[in-house]
């Protein structure tokens, strides 16, 4: 049922709300571990409370930010060290695993990882980040469940299960990524349709999860330095 003819104002605000605070984040205006007030926010933003507070359940919702009892909002911090090292072990154990699928999948599994891939395009470009990372762990685990090991399937899904633990997902902070590994991913797809050699397929993983890991540290190193802002809200170059 669409929204009623009341609900639409309310939903503008609100979209505009989570659009101002996501990008104050993305710029590093609001960084790591900084709390954030909804009067703040409300004396910034010359909104009311209601489509604020909105915002930030949604971003609550994708990770970006995070609640403390008694203190409020802040934005998610993540240890860099440990997700550092998480995804550079997935990234072998990925690359190991998509050099031995790849032989082994054939046009109709290539078809339905091409029409996954094209509804992450579009979770993507609708800004819906928490589908996009759904999307793209289903892809990622089409694709290794495909590699015939039984054992490096179980060390994939242990490793995935502690990325979840360090942090959801990093899309949110790094919106660009997603569609870069949209478009890397049907290169992958097109290496294993030509019949790549393993040893290809397997750098090409391993790289294509590492790039990830390279934006959010540049990203990280950005946000987490003050002097990279501007005075007026916008960043330096």
């Amino acid at each position: 049922m669409g929204l009623s003819r009341h609900d639409r104002p309310a939903r503008v605000k609100y979209r505009e709300a989570y659009r101002q605070i996501h990008e104050r984040i993305l710029r590093g205006e609001y960084r790591p571990g900084q709390r954030i007030t909804i009067e703040a926010l409300v004396r910034e933003l010359g909104m009311s409370h209601t489509p604020i507070r909105e915002a930030l359940r949604q971003l609550e919702a994708q990770g970006v930010v995070t609640y403390q009892a008694h203190v409020g909002a802040r934005v998610a911090e993540v240890d860099l060290r440990a997700y550092g090292e998480t995804l550079s072990v997935l990234a072998v154990l990925e690359g190991w695993a998509t050099a031995l699928a790849g032989p082994r999948i054939g046009a109709h599994a290539l078809e339905r990882l091409r029409a996954l891939n094209r509804h992450m395009q579009r979770a993507a470009e609708a800004e819906d980040y928490r589908t996009f990372d759904r999307l793209n762990r289903r892809f990622h685990r089409s694709l290794c469940a495909a590699c015939g090991h039984r054992y490096l399937v179980e060390l994939l899904d242990a490793a995935w299960k502690r990325l979840d633990a360090v942090r959801r997902s990093v899309f949110p902070f790094i919106p660009r990524r997603g569609l870069q590994s949209v478009r890397e991913h049907d290169r992958l797809l097109d290496l294993i349709q030509r019949g790549a050699p393993p040893s290809r397929l397997e750098a090409f993983a391993r790289q294509h999860k590492l790039r990830t890991l390279q934006t959010y540290l540049r990203w990280d190193a950005r946000a987490a330095d003050p002097s990279a802002v501007a005075v007026g809200g916008g960043r330096s170059v």
